[in-house]
């Protein structure tokens, strides 16, 4: 019994300098991770898939603007320039620029007692909260689904320590 003492106090000494760096490493590899698959998957994922609401291909008339509606530039029927561009690309993602901007500009921050997920991009906070006409199209939020990932890789990583 004697002996298992100092085992144990190791083992907990141990724990206490490398758990909360390890925590924290976690919940910023999961958090981004978190903000990929929602690019993904093109919706929020909560308690299931909330998908986003689609780009908008007609015009205030509503008139479909990603077809010709008349020969005079191309075929009538026919994709236009935006429509043949718009056909297979996901929701956030721009046409010209290569696409995944948004996603890729997601870092972290760690410090000693938290994470801090930010963006350079200036047009993020519209697209997820919403903003100045536009549909809300959240990548990053409370999420069951995130809260849940960062519990089950704690457990693994607390059961592997105590072992």
């Amino acid at each position: 019994m004697a002996g298992n003492i100092p085992k144990l106090e190791r083992i907990l000494r141990r724990a206490a300098t490398t758990l909360p760096e390890d925590m924290l490493k976690i919940m910023e590899v999961e958090s981004l991770n978190f903000i990929k698959k929602n690019f993904r998957d093109q919706g929020f994922n909560d308690s299931g898939l909330d998908k986003w609401k689609p780009r908008k291909t007609t015009d205030r008339k509503g008139r479909d603007i990603t077809r010709y509606r008349t020969n005079r530039k191309g075929n009538a029927g026919d994709f236009t320039k935006f429509g043949r561009k718009n056909l297979k690309r996901a929701i956030l993602v721009g046409h010209n620029t290569g696409g995944n901007k948004l996603k890729n500009s997601f870092r972290a921050r760690r410090s000693k007692l938290k994470v801090v997920i930010y963006t350079y991009k200036k047009y993020a906070e519209r697209h997820n909260e919403g903003k100045d006409g536009m549909p809300v199209r959240r990548f990053f939020w409370k999420s069951k689904y995130l809260n849940d990932k960062i519990a089950e890789k704690a457990k693994k990583l607390l059961d592997k320590t105590f072992k």
